[in-house]
């Protein structure tokens, strides 16, 4: 029979519809592509051919057309043909329309059917088409239960959260279902690899990378996965569960499954990212990411600031001739001889073309625009994780601090317990503090006394009001009883008539009444008799309350009595502790007098002339004495005008007393050491006039007369003017300790000037750009003054934690010995803060030329490496000497930390500034003709070669560099001078 395609067109007259025409040639196109696409030839699959059915399915917004070729074009005729397939299918599920995956929800059967298919076969792709039919099968399973979910996987945190409601239950659930897809994509890994040589030689080969393909998808499905699975089972340490809030997180023992499951796929995972990464075919294909060397702890939550979400670029994959043209062969029926278009029709074609083209370049301007949208997230993230770091940064500065203060308090605490224990080993000594305590003791008697009579007189009283009360109630009990007896009286007269008017009616009832007229008479007479004895008892109540009244006046008399005996013994007792205090007083100045001139009279012995003491460690004394003398003024007057300050008096001057008498034999041992024997004699003479001032000043307090302190205090700041002189300065030799504060100045001073530069530039950018410019300009300004502040803190931390190490390790020598003992670890700090300076400078050359237009972002990026290299030096030289478990040690590495994390935000502010100002420079070659395009190319290929030659050359020039300095390093450090040794380690 003929077939009605082969009738021709005699007519002529009736057109089909264009949309129709367009419709046809649509579908024909789609069809040709799955067939490119899905054919025997055991080669990679095209991507040209999936772009365009993806572009086929956001143009009928589902995939039924997609699954009409497939059961037109059955793809299990042979294995390359079903490997393709499913290749084909995953990268339509997820880049194609998002109806994609609900529509093949429906042929989820076929899918499984063709991993059954395929099964049975030993060699070949038969195990590999098992494992991807499984994988497909896992993915729909997966995106039914989350529809949720993109086709790639990619969420944010923000997402993530809003698709498992923060409840517990919910991140257990979806935890398990990625681990299980995990698990699918790593058995095909596995089962790919297995399938090639042991030295992965057919990687080259169309055979292997036809294998090989698949896995881009691989890939990318597993960082999402990776990131997402990461991110849940954090929450799942901390987010408590809906159906029981009361609990904070779930049991670490309950999620022990999670993790070991987790961590066995992170291995695994870890090793298909670095075969994947080393083979040739991928290196052009795809951008492989890097996992960390460790898993993360899931029970220390703040390892989740440093969790990294995986980036995976896919690279343009190139199209190698399309010789599976030439394999297709057409085998439906014959055609006549198309009949020649009309100029209509042939319009309406090249407009089909036209739309196609126009749709291409759409997907593609959609797609470039939603890789920008993934950066500017991306690059959100890392802003909120830098920001969460900060915060937590500053929380521990912040707990720190507190933990300094509490220890400070505990030392202020421990040191008033010493001073009392010194008083009161001061006041024992006299028997002062035993007999007024006795006397506290029996004016606190005769307070007891007072107080147990003021009680009794209480009682008493209480009595006496409850006496009163109970005469009130029987005065109530009276009136009621003669109601009664009114009523009763009432009652008898009312009988009385009545029992008249019975007799009258009836004398039958003359008895009746007679006996209700003796019962109402026996009840009146009882009623008498109580009535009686309530007023006897009112009397007798009287009577009682009358005699309370004159024992209350008798206790009155005896309780003034007792308190004027009691007064008059506790002011006699007051006189006898006022006495007995000035006595201690008067003891604890004699007693500070007594140590002063006793240190006097060493300067003339024999034995002392010998001791010798460092200027340094002498005026370590000057505060001690400065804040015990200008207070001195102040304590006695408070002393003069109230005896109970006598406390602070007698700790004020025993302090004086020691610290003064100290002082003495310190400076006299400085004296000795002096160079200038003109300076130790001054030094000498002015020690004798002070001590001779301390013990008048202590006179004057045991016989209560004023004096003046500030002559005194005048006096000791010339006797420290005179110590720090006798330290014995050998000409010509600098003072270590001296360089090392001027250059940790310098380096103050040159991070202050770079913050000051910073916040000009970017005043000044605001001011004048705006767009693109002032945006990069703000990041990188913005960025360079946090780290110049970060800085400042590491200088800071270095500073405090060198001043610890001196003051741990100088013993009784002085600083400038110190740093000459430890002369290496000097030259070590030296240098680190001299490149630390060094860096600053440069960096703000960078900026301010990279700002200005006329600079590069490498030059930034260079500048804040080499500042955390220098950081490094600085850092790693002053934790030579410090203490392992110091905490100014640990406030610097924390600063560290902060310094390292704020340069490569630096380094990635820089790259990212580049790329966009790259992105805005970027030239339009839509009006360039075909031999322009072409000129381009090659002068762009020329530039390439050039700058590759460029960057081999700049290498080399680098390397001679670092050898050129590492040798004048050690030329200037000693490195190769054979006496001198490594660095001193404590």
């Amino acid at each position: 029979m003929t077939s009605i395609k082969k009738i021709p067109n005699v007519l002529g007259t009736r057109r089909s519809n264009t949309l129709d025409q367009e419709r046809d040639q649509f579908e024909k196109l789609q069809e040709a592509s799955f067939r490119k696409a899905v054919n025997d030839e055991e080669v990679p699959v095209k991507m040209k051919h999936v772009r365009t059915l993806i572009i086929g399915t956001y143009t009928d917004k589902n995939a039924e057309l997609f699954w009409r070729n497939v059961n037109l074009c059955p793809p299990i005729n042979t294995d390359v043909m079903a490997w393709k397939f499913c290749h084909c299918l995953h990268v339509m599920f997820r880049d194609g329309h998002p109806s994609v995956l609900r529509d093949s929800q429906r042929h989820l059967q076929r899918i499984h059917d063709t991993g059954q298919h395929f099964q049975h076969l030993t060699h070949g792709y038969g195990r590999l088409i098992k494992c991807y039919c499984i994988l497909l099968s896992t993915k729909l399973n997966f995106h039914q239960h989350h529809p949720r979910f993109p086709g790639t996987l990619s969420v944010t945190p923000e997402q993530l959260e809003a698709l498992a409601e923060n409840d517990a239950n919910n991140y257990f659930g979806l935890a398990v279902e990625m681990l299980e897809y995990m698990e699918c994509i790593l058995n095909l890994y596995e089962a790919v690899f297995a399938s090639l040589d042991p030295s992965r030689a057919n990687s080259m080969t169309r055979s292997g990378q036809c294998r090989l393909a698949p896995l881009i998808p691989c890939i990318q499905d597993s960082s999402c996965l990776y990131d997402c699975i990461v991110r849940i089972l954090f929450q799942l340490h901390k987010v408590p569960s809906k159906s029981n809030p009361t609990i904070p997180s779930l049991p670490t023992d309950m999620l022990g499954g999670h993790r070991s499951r987790f961590y066995k796929q992170f291995q695994q995972l870890q090793q298909f990212y670095n075969n994947t990464r080393n083979l040739q075919y991928f290196k052009g294909l795809i951008q492989v990411p890097a996992l960390p060397k460790d898993a993360p702890n899931f029970l220390v939550e703040a390892e989740l600031g440093s969790h990294e979400t995986p980036v995976v670029v896919v690279e343009e994959q190139p199209d190698l001739g399309d010789t599976s043209d030439t394999l297709l062969i057409d085998t439906s029926d014959p055609e006549p001889p198309p009949i020649p278009p009309h100029p209509h029709h042939l319009h309406h074609h090249n407009g089909l073309a036209e739309v196609v083209a126009e749709r291409e370049s759409l997907v593609e301007a959609l797609r470039m625009e939603v890789e920008g949208l993934r950066v500017e997230v991306q690059q959100t993230r890392s802003q909120a994780a830098h920001a969460e770091d900060q915060f937590r940064l500053r929380i521990n500065d912040l707990e720190s601090t507190i933990a300094e203060l509490d220890s400070e308090l505990v030392a202020e605490r421990q040191s008033k317990d010493s001073i009392m224990a010194q008083v009161e080993a001061a006041a024992a000594s006299a028997e002062a503090v035993t007999r007024l305590a006795q006397e506290e003791t029996r004016r606190r008697s005769a307070e007891e006394k007072f107080v147990k009579m003021k009680d009794v007189y209480q009682k008493l009283r209480e009595e006496h009001i409850g006496l009163i009360r109970g005469k009130a109630e029987l005065d109530k009990l009276l009136a009621v009883e003669r109601e009664a007896h009114t009523a009763t009286k009432r009652a008898k007269d009312e009988a009385e008539e009545a029992v008249a008017q019975m007799q009258v009616k009836a004398a039958a009832d003359s008895q009746t009444h007679l006996t209700a007229t003796q019962r109402a008479t026996q009840e009146r007479d009882e009623i008498r008799q109580q009535l009686s004895a309530a007023i006897t008892e009112k009397d007798q109540a009287a009577q009682e309350i009358i005699a309370l009244h004159n024992t209350i006046s008798d206790l009155k008399d005896k309780m003034d009595t007792l308190v004027i005996d009691s007064s008059a013994k506790l002011a006699a007792a007051e006189e006898d502790w006022a006495r007995r205090v000035e006595a201690c007083v008067v003891a604890a100045t004699e007693r500070a007098d007594a140590g002063v001139m006793h240190a006097l009279g060493h300067f003339d012995e024999e034995t002392h002339r010998d001791i010798k003491c460092t200027p340094d460690y002498t005026l370590t004394y000057q505060t001690l004495i400065k804040s015990s003398l200008v207070p001195l003024t102040g304590v006695y007057t408070a002393y003069s005008s109230n005896r109970h300050t006598a406390q602070d008096l007698i700790k004020t001057v025993v302090a004086t007393g020691q610290y003064v008498a100290a002082f003495l034999l310190y400076a006299k041992a400085a004296s000795h050491a002096s160079p200038n024997i003109e300076i130790a004699e001054n030094l000498v003479s002015g020690l004798e006039e002070f001590a001779r001032g301390c013990s008048d000043v202590f006179r004057r307090i045991c016989k209560k007369e004023t004096f003046n302190i500030t002559p005194l205090i005048e006096q000791f700041e010339r006797c420290c003017s005179l110590v720090s002189q006798c330290e014995d300065r050998s000409p010509g030799e600098e003072d270590v300790a001296a360089v090392l504060q001027r250059e940790m100045a310098n380096m103050e001073t040159a991070i202050m000037e770079a913050s000051k530069r910073f916040t000009a530039m970017l005043e000044s950018s605001r001011a004048k750009d705006s767009g693109t410019q002032l945006e990069v300009n703000e990041s990188i300004l913005g960025t360079c003054g946090d780290l110049m502040e970060a800085v400042r803190e590491l200088m800071l931390r270095a500073s405090e934690l060198q001043q610890e190490v001196v003051n741990a390790g100088k013993g009784g020598a002085s600083p400038r010995e110190f740093y000459k003992r430890n002369h290496r670890w000097t030259e070590g700090l030296l240098s680190g803060a001299k490149m630390v300076a060094l860096a600053c400078q440069a960096l703000m050359a960078a900026a301010d030329q990279v700002v200005g237009g006329k600079g590069k972002f490498e030059e930034v990026i260079v500048a804040s490496r080499e500042m955390a290299a220098s950081s490094m030096q600085l850092v790693m030289s002053s934790r030579v000497k410090a203490d392992r478990g110091s905490q100014k040690l640990r406030q610097l590495s924390t600063a560290h930390k902060n310094l390292a994390a704020l340069t490569g935000t630096l380094v990635a502010t820089a790259e990212s500034c580049r790329d966009k100002v790259a992105v805005a420079e970027t030239l339009d070659f839509s009006k360039l003709s075909l031999h322009h395009t072409k000129r381009m190319e090659m002068e762009t290929q020329v530039k390439v070669l050039e700058t590759e030659q460029q960057l081999v050359t700049e290498r080399a020039r680098l390397a001679e560099l670092r050898r050129h300095h590492y040798k004048l390093a050690g030329e200037m450090e000693g490195w190769d001078d054979p006496d001198s040794g490594p660095w001193e380690m404590q």
